[in-house]
């Protein structure tokens, strides 16, 4: 099992309440007690048992319900060789000098596939302006030059294109998602680079 795939189970499981630990692509002893944990609870939410309403993560009163895309409008060898880790901190850093409290975007995918968290799902993000409520950012690394109309292939990775859908596939299990969105769709700019309803259709893979 990849590492990205591991840390996806690893956010599960935080969020439905139980302690998998770090949440960094390793399956050691926490996560794997934490499935034994979950297993135990026949699939329910820590101290529940087989809760009879749908996931959903909440950001106070408001369901989230959509996911939007973005890129980082970085170049294809920006930070190579770094971890994502530290390409998350220098995005982190960026964010912070915005005057934000912290990196802005949920998750970040990177040119390899690799997933990290930023801020936490139930945590309203800073990424879309007026539509921060309720949504969950995801930024793809790459994108610099990109343009709304190009395909996803021009700017980002078949691993990445690999790793998106398996992303919002996994948020789509914690919360029940009504629309998935690039940035352009709110705003007049590029970002993420390609149309992601297109893509979600097959037609710029």
């Amino acid at each position: 099992m990849s590492r990205a795939a591991i840390s996806l189970i690893q956010t599960g499981l935080r969020d439905l309440g139980y302690e998998p630990g770090a949440v960094d692509g390793l399956w050691g002893a926490k996560t794997r007690a934490a499935v034994v944990a979950l297993a135990a609870a026949d699939g329910g939410v820590a101290g529940q048992v087989a809760p009879e309403t749908s996931a959903e993560i909440r950001h106070g009163a408001r369901v989230v319900d959509e996911i939007v895309v973005h890129c980082a409008a970085t170049r294809p060898e920006w930070m190579e060789g770094a971890t994502i880790a530290a390409k998350r901190a220098e995005i982190d850093r960026w964010h912070k000098a915005n005057g934000w409290a912290g990196i802005g975007y949920h998750w970040l995918i990177d040119r390899d596939g690799k997933v990290i968290a930023g801020r936490p799902e139930a945590q309203v993000g800073a990424h879309v302006a007026g539509h921060n409520s309720g949504t969950i950012g995801v930024c793809l690394i790459g994108g610099h030059g990109s343009a709304e109309t190009d395909p996803f292939a021009r700017s980002f990775t078949a691993a990445q294109d690999v790793a998106l859908r398996q992303l919002i596939q996994a948020i789509g299990m914690r919360t029940r998602i009504r629309r998935i969105s690039g940035h352009n769709e709110y705003a007049a700019k590029a970002c993420p680079g390609f149309n992601v309803p297109a893509w979600l259709k097959g037609a710029s893979r």
